[in-house]
Formats: C-alpha cells, sequence, structure tokens
C-alpha cells in the first residue's frame, strides 16, 4: 500500500505541476458565481499534496518535507508570473497563501493518518 501512495504522490506532482503551468484559456475574471468555488481550488490540490506526501514520506523528517513542499508552493506561483505572456497566468498573493494553507493542513492530517496506513501496509 505504501508504494502505491508513493508512486500516486510522484504521478500527482507532476500533474498538478502541469496543471499550475501549462497556458490557460480562463481569463483573468472569474464569475462571481464561480468566485467561492475558485477561492479553495489552489488550498485543495496543495491539502491534497501535503497528505500525499506525508502519507509516504520515509526516512526525511516532516519538517525536510514540509519545507519542501511550501517552497514549491510559492514556486509554482513565481512561475506563473514570470510565465504570463505565454501560459496566461498570473502571481497572486492569495494563491500563495492558499498554497501554504493547503500544504500545512495536508501534512498535519496527513502526520495524523501516518499511523492508520502505516499499521495496514506492514
Amino acid at each position: 500500500m505504501l508504494r502505491i501512495i508513493q508512486w500516486f504522490t510522484i504521478f500527482y506532482v507532476i500533474l498538478l505541476t502541469l496543471l499550475l503551468e501549462l497556458p490557460s484559456s480562463i481569463s483573468e475574471e472569474v464569475p462571481v458565481e464561480m468566485a467561492g468555488v475558485y477561492a479553495y481550488v489552489h488550498a485543495i490540490a496543495f491539502f491534497l499534496l501535503g497528505l500525499l506526501v506525508e502519507l509516504s514520506r520515509e526516512k526525511r523528517s516532516i519538517f525536510f518535507w514540509l519545507g519542501i513542499l511550501i517552497v514549491y508552493a510559492i514556486a509554482t506561483e513565481v512561475l506563473q508570473g514570470l510565465l504570463h505572456a505565454i501560459c496566461n497566468r498570473f502571481f497572486d498573493w492569495t494563491d500563495v497563501l492558499q498554497n501554504v494553507i493547503g500544504v500545512l493542513t495536508g501534512t498535519f492530517i496527513g502526520h495524523f493518518c501516518r499511523p492508520l496506513v502505516r499499521r495496514t501496509t506492514g
């Protein structure tokens, strides 16, 4: 089970990176009726990332991986800002905050779910 989670985590990081950096056809303006949903997309995506990494980590400490994930969360937004002309995406501090909150929350919940996953895997 642990290996499956680890492979899924690798797949998810690749998919998330592509989705965050590939060109977007979505305009800068989000319709009012979608604003409530869109506000949480980053937090949910990075929550899942933090959860998966925490459940799949083996040797390194939680703080090592938390640091890596926070840098990744910030770097993806910075890269969106730098590649604005190519990918039609924008740097947004709100997205950075949602990314970091998602990573912190996912890692925190994953830390308490880890014993359950470890118990079922072996």
